[in-house]
């Protein structure tokens, strides 16, 4: 399956943070497909949001920033990159079957929670969308 940049980091975050061995492991081999070489963060620089803990100032950069007023910045938790440039970043990921019913279970649920936000759209489309229209079509 065919994933952009918004897709690969949507998909890293429905991914489920529990479960039997099996499952943990090939969740582990997924995020690692999922996951950007050296040359791709630079590609689309990517950076890590930033903010001061004294200040309260905000910046983005790929290494952990000191302040102007001295004090280190902490990792926000989101990323930025230039969409322009990820446009062209596009990565072939192989699910199996599991994972793909893990993905489709995780995407269904965000639905049904009425928990789906814009990331998720294009994702939901590849993954339940197009598992729901094979279904029909193997169907009887």
């Amino acid at each position: 399956m065919k994933l952009n940049v918004l897709e690969r980091l949507a998909l890293l975050e429905v991914l489920p943070k529990e479960g039997d061995f099996v499952t943990l492991k090939l969740v582990r081999k997924l995020r690692e497909s999922l996951s950007f070489n050296e040359a791709e963060i630079k590609q689309i620089d990517f950076n890590q949001n930033w903010k001061c803990p004294k200040c309260n100032k905000e910046m983005a950069s790929p290494d952990a920033p000191k302040c102007e007023c001295g004090s280190y910045m902490t990792a926000t938790g989101s990323m930025t990159w230039d969409a322009m440039k990820g446009e062209n970043v596009i990565k072939d990921v192989h699910m199996g079957e599991k994972m793909m019913g893990l993905c489709v279970a995780a995407l269904k649920k965000l639905d049904s929670d009425k928990k789906l936000t814009e990331q998720f759209y294009s994702l939901y489309e590849k993954i339940v969308s197009a598992e729901e229209q094979d279904g029909e079509t193997m169907s009887p």
